[in-house]
C-alpha cells in the first residue's frame, strides 16, 4: 500500500491542493516551440525520402506534401529553413542558459543514481503487467525513464544539428564528411523518434501521468503527485519548506529579542 494512501481524506485534499513549481517559462516555451518544430520537421522530412520502393509512407501523402508546397524543391527548403531555425533557437537557449541553468539542472536533476536503475528494472515489467505489486524506488524530480530519454533526445539532436546543415551545405564539405552526415541524420531522427512513442504514451496518456502532462503547460504538479511520483524530490521540498520556517522563525525571536532589549534600555 502507498504511503499517501494511509493518510486522511483532508489530508490527502491538502496534497492535491498544494502545488509546488517544476517547470519555469524558459522550459515550457523550448519544450512546446520543440514539438511545433518536430511536426514540420518529422512529416516534411519523411516526405522527402519516402518513395513507393521503400515504403514509408503511402504515395498519396507524399504526393500531398509535394503538391502542397509546390514541388520537391520548395519541399526541401521549407524543411531546412525550419530546421535552421530550430537550431538556432536551441543553441541561443543553451548558450544564454549555460551557467544558470543546464548546468545546474544536470548536475541535480539528469544524473542517474542506483534508484534509478533499479526504477528502469521494475517499471517497464510493470507496464507489461509484471511485478504490479513491487514498490518502485523513490525518483528525484524526474523519473529515470524521463532521464534515459533526455540523454537520448540530447545525443540525437547533437546528431541532427550537425548532419542536417553539411547536407544542406554539401558543396563546402569533403565527400567523406557528406556521406557519413545522411546516416547520421536519419538514425538521429529515428533514435529520437523511437523513444518518443514511449515519451507521448507516458507523458498524455498514461493516467498515472496525466499530471505531468499538464505540468508542461502550467509549470506545476500537487505536492500529492510529488509525494506519489517523485518522492525524492517531495521531500526535498518539504525540507526546503521546514528551513525556511526556521529561518523565518530566528528572524523574529531576533527582531522581537532587539526591540525587547531596545524598550529596556530606554
Amino acid at each position: 500500500m502507498s504511503a499517501t494512501n494511509t493518510l486522511s481524506v483532508a489530508e490527502q485534499k491538502s496534497l492535491r491542493a498544494k502545488m509546488y513549481k517544476k517547470h519555469n517559462l524558459a522550459n515550457i516555451l523550448t519544450h512546446w516551440f520543440n514539438v511545433l518544430s518536430w511536426l514540420m520537421l518529422l512529416p516534411t522530412g519523411v516526405a522527402i525520402i519516402a518513395s513507393p520502393r521503400l515504403g514509408i509512407t503511402p504515395l498519396w501523402i507524399q504526393e500531398w506534401f509535394r503538391n502542397m508546397f509546390g514541388g520537391t524543391a520548395n519541399l526541401i527548403t521549407f524543411h531546412y529553413t525550419v530546421g535552421f531555425v530550430w537550431i538556432f533557437i536551441l543553441m541561443f537557449n543553451v548558450f544564454v542558459g549555460w551557467r544558470r541553468y543546464f548546468i545546474p539542472f544536470a548536475a541535480n536533476r539528469m544524473i542517474m543514481d542506483k534508484d534509478d536503475m533499479q526504477w528502469m528494472m521494475i517499471k517497464p515489467l510493470q507496464m507489461l503487467g509484471l511485478r504490479k505489486g513491487e514498490p518502485l524506488p523513490p525518483q528525484d524530480a524526474y523519473n529515470a525513464g524521463q532521464k534515459v530519454y533526455s540523454y537520448f533526445v540530447v545525443l540525437g539532436t547533437a546528431g541532427i544539428m550537425v548532419s542536417g546543415p553539411v547536407m544542406v551545405l554539401k558543396e563546402y564539405f569533403p565527400p567523406i564528411i557528406k556521406q557519413i552526415a545522411q546516416p547520421v541524420h536519419f538514425l538521429s531522427v529515428f533514435m529520437i523518434v523511437a523513444w518518443l512513442f514511449i515519451h507521448v504514451y507516458m507523458g498524455a496518456i498514461f493516467p498515472e501521468e496525466k499530471e505531468a502532462f499538464f505540468s508542461m503547460f502550467t509549470g506545476k504538479v500537487s505536492a500529492w503527485y510529488a509525494k506519489n511520483h517523485h518522492a525524492k524530490w517531495y521531500w526535498q521540498k518539504m525540507q526546503e519548506e521546514m528551513d525556511w520556517e526556521d529561518e523565518v522563525s530566528q528572524k523574529v525571536a531576533a527582531e522581537a529579542s532587539a526591540s525587547h532589549d531596545g524598550a529596556a534600555a530606554d
